[in-house]
């Protein structure tokens, strides 16, 4: 474009060289065309820009952290109207640990269009939200620099690396509780409690009702025996949080494998309240690990063994896997 400027400029030297040398008509048309130029090219080109929209897009959408990834760049006019160069700068922000980066390339749209790839650094797990921060397009003589239109930020999961490893060895679990049976039901085990408008006639225990002159129902109860339980710290440099989710994907997908249901839990690392997720199949793991990724892990934080009540669980630590009865040290 400086050198496009460049030879704009030694034109209109060239051009009040020859009005002073010669006063005739011929050499005042020869200057005001030259003095036209930059702002006629801008004019002729304006329908083309107007008409041209920048979209951004990942390919794919979802990815292993180390495998290949990029954004997909793509130009469409209208009114099939091509355009000279076009610069687009795209920002990329990993949400889990707040990496930015910042990649930029230059191209031509046709009049048909035409798509550009940019790599995407997924080297580490996170949600990575990309941004078109700055789309400019070259009018018909080089000489301006205008922006596109250009559509909202894209989305690409870099996933943890899904590694068979071996389970290792759980806690004791928990002995079987009960609880109400949704629905109700017969069954041998039941609590009694008072008569609620919408019960069933077949539910109300009549020789306690009698004796206690007021309706009683039988709740039927069920067996819930306890999940296998699977706590993780979400704080930490960018290399543990990616060992510490390769070991939820490799130990959950391994359970699930097995058939076995499970919870998965962590703690806020700045308000230390208790998250838990309930997996018990491969979209369950997906949206878990989806709520984990989208959320910025901070280097240091509250950690789930310091909470009260977790219970009984295999706590998840790339360099110490243990077993944790929640509270305690990590040994």
């Amino acid at each position: 474009m400086i050198r496009r400027w460049i030879c704009w400029l030694l034109a209109l030297l060239g051009a009040l060289a020859l009005r002073v040398a010669y006063t005739g008509w011929l050499a005042g048309v020869v200057l005001a065309a030259v003095l036209c130029l930059p702002p006629l090219g801008l004019l002729v080109s304006l329908p083309a820009i107007l008409a041209a929209r920048v979209e951004l897009l990942p390919s794919p959408d979802r990815t292993e952290r180390g495998n290949p990834a990029s954004w997909t760049v793509t130009g469409r006019s209208v009114w099939k109207l091509p355009l000279g160069r076009v610069k687009t700068t795209v920002r990329t922000v990993n949400e889990l640990n707040g990496l930015i980066y910042q990649s930029q390339k230059t191209w031509f749209l046709p009049g048909a269009g035409t798509r550009v790839s940019l790599p995407v650094p997924a080297v580490h797990c996170g949600l990575l939200t990309g941004k078109l921060v700055h789309v400019w397009a070259l009018d018909g003589l080089g000489l301006f620099w205008l922006p596109l239109r250009r559509s909202g930020p894209a989305q690409l999961w870099v996933e943890p690396a899904s590694r068979a490893t071996g389970l290792p060895p759980f806690p004791e679990e928990e002995a079987p509780g009960v609880r109400p049976r949704p629905g109700g039901g017969p069954g041998e085990d039941y609590d009694p409690r008072e008569y609620r408008p919408g019960d069933p006639l077949s539910s109300i225990h009549w020789k306690l009702s009698a004796k206690r002159d007021e309706l009683v129902t039988r709740e039927t109860l069920e067996t819930v025996k306890p999940l296998p339980l699977l706590t993780l710290d979400l704080f930490g440099d960018v290399d543990k949080l990616d060992r510490t989710l390769d070991l939820l994907a490799g130990t959950s997908g391994g359970l699930l494998a097995l058939d076995r249901p499970h919870t998965v839990a962590w703690a806020d690392p700045e308000t230390g309240e208790l998250c838990r997720f309930s997996v018990a199949g491969e979209n369950d793991l997906r949206r878990c690990l989806e709520a984990i990724l989208s959320r910025r892990a901070p280097l240091a934080g509250k950690s789930v063994l310091d909470l009260a009540g977790v219970g009984r669980s295999l706590h998840l630590d790339p360099q110490v896997p243990a077993a944790s009865d929640g509270g305690g040290d990590r040994g």
